[in-house]
C-alpha cells in the first residue's frame, strides 16, 4: 500500500517467486522432491519443517535438514506418521533462514508448500440427523421444532419468518441469492461495472413462481421455492431441507433462460447476522484474504479470527475484500457461545464484514472515497458462495481474470447446511 503496509496479495507474490520448490513424489509416505533454484546458495543454509494436519488441525510436526547444491533437484524422505482414510489429511512444508543477514532475520520463511489429500474424505461424512422433528401446518404457516431449535416458514410467499435457538433469532435477514461484488481496482480496469452491471440488482427483482411444501418424511421436511429473476430472465430455485435435528440444508440452483448474459461476478447467497457474532472460526484457506486465482499461498487449515480482522483496511478505495476460499465450514459466534455454523456440502467461499457490497460499491466510476469514509452497519453481512470471479492482476488496465476463473456456465448449483451453535446459556 502507499504506506508500505502489505496487501494480502503480497503473500501470493512471495509464494510464486520462491526459489525453493517442493513437489510431490509420494507425500503420504513422506517422499517429496525439492528443487533448489538459487544460483549460489546450498539448501543447507535453511532450516526445514513439516506439519501434518488432520481435518485442518495440526497432528504432528518436526524439523528436517536438506543439503542440495544450487540448481539441483533432490528427493527427500521425511519421517511423517502413517495415516488412513478416516479424514482429510494435508502436509505442509516450510523453509526458513538459519542466519541473520543485513536485510533478513534468522527464522524468516522463504518457501512453503501444501500437499492436499482427498477432499471427498472430508465431505463423505454422515450428516448428524438425530432428533425428533415436530411439524405443524396451519393455513399458510409451517412451524417446526426439534429440541431447542424452531422455525416458521410462510408457504404463500416462500419466506422464512423465524429461525431460532432457545427462542433467540439466528438471523437478522435470511439467506437470499446474490451475484454482485463491489468492483476492485482491477475490475474498473477491465470495465467490469459496465459490462457485468446487469448482475448488480439481479437478486432484487425476483418473481415468485411456485412454493412446494412437501409432507414430513423420515428424512425431515422439504420446502422448495422457485423464482424468476426478471431482470435477467433466468430461474433460481431454493430447496430447504429441514432435517430431524432442526438444521436446514439449503440447496440453490441457478439456470439461465434464453437471454444472452455476461459472465457472473459471483454465485452465492448472503444473509445478515447479529453483530455480537464477532468471533469467526473456519476450516478453509487462510489466514489472510484469498481468491480463486490468488490462493496458493493461503493454506487449508483451521483458523480463529474476529470480525475486525476480516476487512482489508489498506486498500486505498473501498472494494471487494476479505474473502476466503475452499472453506469446509465457518462458525460465527458471540461471547456467550451462541451463533451459527455453516457446513459446506462441497467447498464454499465466504466473507463476513460489517459492510454490505453496496456500501463498498461506488457505481460505474471510481469515487474519491477511502475505507475510513464507510459507516459500519449494525449487522454482519455474511456471504456464502460457491465461487466468485477471479480478481485478475496480470495488469490493472484491461486484463481479464484468466478464463478458468470466470463464471460463464449456464447452470450453477451448490449446498450448505445451517446449524445453530448449541450453548447451555
Amino acid at each position: 500500500a502507499a504506506d508500505r503496509s502489505p496487501h494480502p496479495g503480497i503473500y501470493e507474490v512471495k509464494k510464486v517467486y520462491q526459489d525453493i520448490i517442493f513437489k510431490d513424489k509420494d507425500w503420504k509416505k513422506g517422499l517429496i522432491t525439492i528443487e533448489n533454484n538459487f544460483n549460489f546458495t546450498d539448501l543447507s543454509a535453511f532450516n526445514f519443517k513439516w506439519v501434518l494436519l488432520k481435518n485442518g488441525k495440526e497432528l504432528q510436526s518436526a524439523n528436517f535438514n536438506v543439503t542440495s547444491a544450487p540448481e539441483t533437484v533432490k528427493e527427500v524422505q521425511i519421517n511423517i506418521p502413517s495415516f488412513g482414510n478416516d479424514a482429510e489429511y494435508m502436509l505442509n512444508v516450510f523453509a526458513f533462514t538459519k542466519n541473520t543477514t543485513p536485510l533478513v532475520p534468522a527464522g524468516h520463511e522463504v518457501a512453503r508448500e501444501q500437499f492436499a489429500g482427498d477432499v471427498s474424505l472430508f465431505f463423505s461424512y454422515t450428516e448428524n440427523d438425530k432428533g425428533s422433528l415436530i411439524v405443524k401446518k396451519s393455513n399458510n404457516l409451517i412451524e417446526f421444532s426439534s429440541g431447542d431449535i424452531a422455525g416458521k416458514f410462510n408457504s404463500l410467499n416462500g419466506q422464512w419468518t423465524s429461525y431460532t435457538y432457545k427462542n433467540k433469532p439466528l438471523f437478522k435477514s435470511f439467506p437470499e441469492p446474490y451475484f454482485w461484488r463491489a468492483p476492485t481496482d482491477n475490475d474498473f480496469g477491465n470495465h467490469m461495472p459496465e459490462r457485468l452491471g446487469i448482475w448488480r440488482s439481479a437478486h432484487s427483482n425476483r418473481k415468485l413462481i411456485t412454493v412446494k411444501a412437501g409432507e414430513q418424511t423420515a428424512e425431515g421436511l422439504q420446502l422448495e421455492v422457485k423464482y424468476e429473476l426478471t431482470d435477467i430472465a433466468s430461474f433460481y430455485t431454493i430447496i430447504y431441507n429441514v432435517m430431524n435435528n432442526g438444521t436446514v440444508k439449503v440447496e440453490a440452483v441457478f439456470e439461465t433462460g434464453e437471454k444472452q448474459l455476461p459472465e457472473m461476478p459471483r454465485f452465492g447467497m448472503r444473509m445478515q447476522l447479529d453483530k455480537t457474532m464477532e468471533n469467526i472460526s473456519f476450516y478453509g484457506r487462510g489466514p489472510w484474504e484469498n481468491y480463486t486465482d490468488r490462493n496458493t499461498a493461503s493454506f487449508l487449515g483451521e483458523y480463529n479470527q474476529v470480525l475486525k480482522e476480516q476487512f482489508t483496511w489498506n486498500y486505498v478505495r473501498p472494494q471487494e475484500n476479505g474473502y476466503k476460499t475452499d472453506v469446509r465450514w465457518v462458525k460465527l459466534k458471540a461471547k456467550n457461545g451462541s451463533g451459527i455454523k455453516i457446513n459446506g456440502v462441497q467447498p464454499v467461499c465466504f466473507s463476513a464484514l460489517p459492510y454490505t457490497a453496496e456500501d463498498m460499491d461506488p457505481g460505474i466510476t471510481k469515487k474519491n472515497q477511502h475505507p475510513s469514509d464507510l459507516n459500519e452497519q449494525h449487522f454482519i453481512s455474511l456471504h456464502i458462495d460457491l465461487k466468485q470471479r477471479g480478481v485478475g492482476g496480470d495488469n490493472s488496465w484491461g486484463a481479464y481474470p484468466h478464463e478458468k476463473y470466470l463464471l460463464k456456465a449456464k447452470k450453477y448449483s451448490y449446498s450448505y447446511i445451517i446449524e445453530p451453535l448449541k450453548t447451555d446459556l
